[in-house]
């Protein structure tokens, strides 16, 4: 009889290369859903913002420029849902998708520690228990991950 092993499989990774597109693409339809559009509304705003915005589908040079061309989206999709939607709704809907945007953008490392202790609410230990990493290594981390974060997600007025 073949025993299964209960413990937690190495972890693996995820390439924190995005493509810009795709981001753009999530970027507006969270924060469509988010303000409560239908799917079939969300779907049409995704086609009109993105349509209007062509550089989102060139090849950007560094994160500053992607960085811009999300600026130009966010400005669009402003435009586009302020007359319809209370503006501290579209404040939030907007924070939100640019924090989750510039968390994609984090080196792999980052974004899991990152992501464990704040969604997954894990301890430093239990962290350092799941990666075999230090507790100086993990805070490390998360200073640098929230430094980007908090110092990259910004709102274009």
């Amino acid at each position: 009889m073949k025993t299964e092993s209960r413990t937690r499989p190495v972890l693996t990774w995820q390439s924190a290369e995005t493509d810009l597109p795709g981001r753009m693409l999530t970027l507006v339809y969270r924060v469509a859903k988010q303000t409560g559009r239908s799917q079939r509304t969300s779907t049409a705003l995704c086609r009109r913002v993105l349509a209007a915005a062509p550089e989102v589908d060139r090849r950007c040079r560094d994160a500053a420029a992607e960085r811009q061309v999300r600026a130009r989206v966010l400005v669009a999709l402003r435009a586009d849902l302020a007359p319809r939607i209370e503006r501290a709704t579209l404040d939030a809907a907007l924070r939100d998708a640019v924090l989750l945007d510039e968390v994609t953008q984090l080196p792999p490392r980052q974004r899991f520690a990152l992501w464990s202790t704040a969604v997954d609410r894990l301890t430093t230990a239990e962290l350092a228990t799941r990666t075999g990493w230090t507790p100086p290594q993990i805070a490390r981390l998360l200073r640098a991950a929230l430094r980007t974060v908090t110092s990259s997600a910004t709102l274009p007025e």
